[in-house]
């Protein structure tokens, strides 16, 4: 009986590891970025959690028990945040995608905790992860896969998250050093210098670490049995290969990545790629103040309302802005809560480990949770300064090599266990399977159609098709519809055009400055508002003068703001905007202003 039960334990941990390795894959593949990748992997997860639990077999492994830790507190924690964030959305469909995305990530931890107590799974998975990664360098290296400003990027579409992936295999350890050249070579090709940068310090801090921990006389011993071996002067035949593929790579990449090359020169902090995150970060932080550190739903999407400079961002290159924005400041004091219990449990074990083994200089073996623990640090480090989370692929990676190091009991602090034949279990088991159940039918819907998360497209449709019987149900659907999506530039133009049209002069100069807020920079919608206003004030200038004169004012005053826009920078600000001196008001711009002067000086003939 008890050798049927470990076979079926070590059964269910193979195909655990099987589903974990291919999930990841998949996840590198498809970058796992978008809303509709998020929905199929949510979907597929789904799947394999409902089968995971009715199909018999499998089930003795999940239902012998179960441990609740301060890991699944924070990933409660943080999907309550995410959906808090819908009260007041910028773009809720971003909520909703964070939510699924967080719970996708809890899936993908409570998986990896499952193998965190078996060695042997740990590492084929991490062969597998290795594997991975490899993959992801050699496609990087095709003649017909596209280079990102003449950088690596591989199939995530991203150098710097390319980077990232390859920097944590890296540390994870590769029995062979041709692998583990190529995937260094690799990461050169990328060009980042956070990547680059951070697993030098990591792994030198490592290095120290391991030093220090083996005692100053088996290091010194060490050293003279390498030299009086001749390790030094005879190279085998695996490491004079991977000398000629090291010396190979790097003179293919000075020809194929020139610009990699380019981009590791540039160190210094005045280089605009380093200023451009310091305005990142400027205006995350300002954007949370605006928010009051309450939680809103695709809360960065909001930067183009705050920033000082045009720049262009599908990111704020920091996890701490992106949860700052998204899950609000009860988000970020979930995470410091987190990480000062893990910390605390980290060195309570490392102090048992130093009390258990002393100095006596003995070596310790690196274990495949000392590679876990430097690819977990590099991840972190990388994600506060570029490349986060939001990247599924990194997400997973981040969650699943965490997830195996449950095993540690310092980890498990504040963790309580559950028998399979107590209450607390049977609902835990219950509300897995109505959680499964749930999400594999809202996400295979949303996958079939559409229109299901993003809702204001139904809206807008309906508010055309009343645009002319009914011109205020059209502008009450359209209100509603940018409640949901505020990043909608088109239906606020229309809402806007629409409230001068029912002559509600104040909404419609409040979503003239709205609008203008999300398009500082562009001067075709200055002009646009322009336009929008003087109609306006032609329209009031026979009924109501006052108004029209004010109207009119508004219109003479554009061509100021353009240049009180360009001329208030200052030198930070210009030297990440270098056209800033084309920066003006255009020909109909300034015609349209004098226009405007003009009418305020005449006035409408008497009606006879």
């Amino acid at each position: 009986m008890i050798g049927l039960t470990k076979e079926q334990v070590t059964r269910a941990r193979s195909r655990t590891v099987g589903f974990l390795a291919l999930f990841l894959m998949l996840s590198v593949i498809y970058g796992l970025y978008f809303e509709q990748e998020w929905l199929f992997f949510g979907f597929v997860l789904a799947l394999y959690t409902l089968k995971s639990y009715l199909t018999p077999g499998i089930n003795s492994f999940w239902t012998l028990s179960v441990t609740v830790s301060s890991t699944d507190a924070l990933f409660l924690s943080m999907i309550l945040c995410s959906a808090f964030g819908l009260i007041y959305p910028v773009r809720a469909q971003d909520g909703l995608i964070e939510v699924l995305r967080w719970g996708i990530l809890w899936s993908i931890f409570r998986l990896g905790a499952k193998i965190s107590d078996d060695e042997a799974a740990k590492e084929r998975l991490i062969q597998w992860i290795v594997f991975i990664g490899l993959t992801v360098a050699l496609l990087g290296w095709l003649p017909w896969v596209g280079k990102i400003d003449g950088r690596l990027s591989s199939v995530f579409g991203y150098s710097n998250a390319t980077a990232a992936f390859l920097g944590a295999v890296l540390l994870l350890g590769s029995s062979r050093k041709a692998i583990s050249l190529f995937l260094g070579i690799s990461l050169l090709g990328t060009g980042s210098r956070a990547g680059i940068g951070l697993l030098i310090a990591v792994y030198l801090v490592r290095q120290a670490m391991k030093r220090i921990g083996r005692g100053h006389r088996y290091f010194f011993s060490e050293q003279q049995q390498r030299v009086r071996k001749g390790v030094s002067f005879r190279l085998s035949l695996e490491r004079t290969g991977a000398l000629l593929l090291g010396i190979g790579g790097l003179i293919l990449m000075a020809f194929r990545y020139r610009s990699a090359w380019e981009n590791l020169g540039t160190w210094g902090f005045s280089s605009t790629s380093w200023l451009e995150r310091l305005a990142y970060y400027q205006d995350g932080l300002k954007m949370a103040w605006r928010f009051r550190g309450f939680p809103r739903a695709g809360g960065w999407l909001a930067f183009p309302t705050v920033q000082n400079v045009p720049y262009w961002t599908s990111d704020p290159h920091s996890s701490f802005i992106n949860i700052l924005l998204n899950q609000g400041i009860w988000g970020i004091i979930s995470i410091g809560t987190w990480t000062s219990f893990t910390l605390y449990g980290l060195r309570k074990d490392r102090v048992k480990n130093l009390q258990r083994q002393g100095f006596s200089g003995k070596p310790r073996k690196v274990s495949n949770d000392d590679h876990l623990g430097m690819a977990l640090i590099f991840l972190i480090l990388h994600s506060l300064v570029d490349a986060d989370f939001s990247f599924g692929a990194l997400g997973c990676l981040f969650w699943l090599l965490f997830g195996c190091l449950q095993n540690k009991n310092s980890l498990r602090i504040f963790s309580f266990s559950l028998a399979r034949s107590s209450f607390g279990f049977k609902l835990w088991a219950k509300g897995i399977l109505l959680l499964s159940l749930c999400l594999c039918l809202v996400c295979g819907y949303a996958l079939v159609n559409p229109s299901f998360l993003g809702r204001e497209q139904a809206w807008n449709k309906s508010a055309l098709q009343w645009l002319e019987r009914d011109p205020a149900k059209s502008k009450a659907l359209w209100e509603q519809s940018l409640n949901w999506d505020q990043t909608q530039i088109v239906i606020l133009r229309k809402q806007t055009e629409l409230s001068f049209r029912l002559k509600n002069t104040d909404a419609g100069l409040k979503n003239v400055e709205k609008a203008l807020s999300w398009q500082p920079f562009d001067l075709e919608a200055y002009e646009w508002a322009q336009a929008v206003v003087w109609e306006a004030a032609e329209a009031q200038r026979s009924t109501q003068p006052k108004l029209a004169k004010t109207l009119y004012q508004w219109v003479e005053n554009v061509p100021q703001r353009i240049r009180e826009r360009s001329g208030s920078l200052d030198e930070f600000d210009k030297h990440l905007w270098k056209g800033y001196k084309e920066f003006r008001p255009t020909q109909h711009i300034s015609l349209l202003a004098e226009y405007a002067r003009q009418r305020q000086f005449t006035q409408p003939l008497p009606k006879t």
